[in-house]
């Protein structure tokens, strides 16, 4: 008999939560009333700061069980079309921030720059785009990487004014006017500098072609061509939102738009509208504080509304961004499952290791799951 699976949340968890359960054979819906944190999500898997962060972590997996993981991951992202980059046995890459830092990642989207050992780079700005601040990002990569850096500046595109923000200018360079343009607008900059040096651009190189677009620039400059997550919105994000949820619509997972307002044994979930809906299992990908998943009350005590369950008071927490449900299983049934933030002890903003965190809190609830479900 089919079971059936309510995702809350439509952010990395959600979706990665949504995803399993559907090739496991689950009748899936994700239910959320926003857009979900892949739009502020730069598009990498991060791990942590050091090889060895995930001893710190929440849940403890071991590096060959974290690698099968993410190996699991890449076939995941293989099937709608959003190849990721892997450590090898060389080492953990690192990604390049928009302020110039380098960043260690596991698991990265192939138009994003990630590199083993820091390398001398080109990096593009783009006059117009608010977040380009290429001047002080070449400073920084020379000060972290020791490595050298050149800043040049392409001018604004054809059509500018003052609203383009980074979404505007990747809907731009989706177009062959935008494509014929970038690519002249590159050669006239490059040309003198260093042969062979690898580019670095802003993250808005398409949304639609983005492979396109960067297969024809490092072909027709003859150099390594990748970009840099900006911040929110994150065009990288979005790029990986559109594609995963367009491929669980085509595997028959249902979305539907509502804010869940209660979590009552079954699981049974009443949205704000009224409508009601009963399932097997509830996978919980609420974001916890940042994400609406938990309440703060007046008197300092911590709840998640959405089961009734409470969470601490205010003066226990030292780390309000960690904040969520103790363990996996929210309600001691094995039915409703916290995941990615919903999950306390986390705190990737600090910690940076929000793809440990969906990948590892994913894992063991699908886990929790397969044991119920015997």
């Amino acid at each position: 008999m089919t079971k059936a699976a309510i995702v809350i949340g439509r952010g990395p968890a959600g979706l990665l939560s949504a995803s399993y359960l559907s090739q496991r054979g689950c009748e899936v819906t994700v239910i959320a009333d926003a857009e979900g944190s892949l739009a502020m999500w730069p598009s990498d898997f991060s791990f942590g700061r050091t090889q060895d962060a995930h001893q710190s972590f929440p849940i403890q997996l071991s590096l060959v069980e974290w690698l099968h993981s993410f190996r699991e991951l890449v076939s995941l992202f293989d099937t709608f079309g959003v190849t990721l980059v892997l450590p090898t046995i060389e080492g953990i890459p690192c990604t390049v921030t928009a302020i110039g830092r380098l960043r260690p990642t596991f698991a990265t989207p192939s138009w994003q720059y990630s590199s083993i050992e820091p390398e001398d780079l080109v990096f593009v700005g783009v006059d117009g785009l608010a977040d380009s601040i290429v001047e002080a990002q070449v400073a920084s990569y020379r000060e972290h990487s020791h490595r050298d850096a050149i800043a040049c500046t392409i001018p604004k595109p054809p059509g500018w004014d003052q609203s383009w923000g980074a979404l505007r200018f990747a809907i731009y360079l989706d177009s062959d006017a935008g494509i014929d343009w970038l690519t002249d607008q590159l050669k006239l900059a490059l040309s003198g500098l260093p042969v062979g040096r690898a580019v670095v651009l802003p993250q808005v190189l398409g949304l639609d072609r983005t492979d396109e677009i960067i297969s024809r620039l490092s072909a027709e400059l003859e150099r390594s061509v990748a970009e840099f997550p900006l911040l929110s919105p994150s065009v990288g994000g979005i790029r990986v939102r559109d594609r995963w949820e367009r491929w669980l619509r085509h595997q028959g997972v249902r979305f539907l738009s509502g804010r869940v307002e209660e979590i009552s044994p079954a699981p049974r979930i009443a949205l704000g509208d009224g409508r009601v809906f009963e399932s097997d299992y509830v996978f919980l990908a609420t974001g916890g504080v940042l994400g609406g998943g938990a309440k703060v009350a007046i008197d300092g005590h911590v709840t998640d509304g959405l089961v009734n369950r409470g969470l601490g008071h205010m003066e226990q927490l030292k780390d309000l961004n960690s904040l969520g449900h103790r363990d996996i299983d929210c309600l001691g049934d094995g039915r409703v499952l916290a995941v990615g933030r919903a999950m306390g002890g986390w705190n990737p903003n600090r910690d940076h290791n929000g793809g440990a965190m969906v990948v590892s809190t994913v894992r063991a609830a699908l886990e929790m799951h397969a044991r119920v479900d015997l």
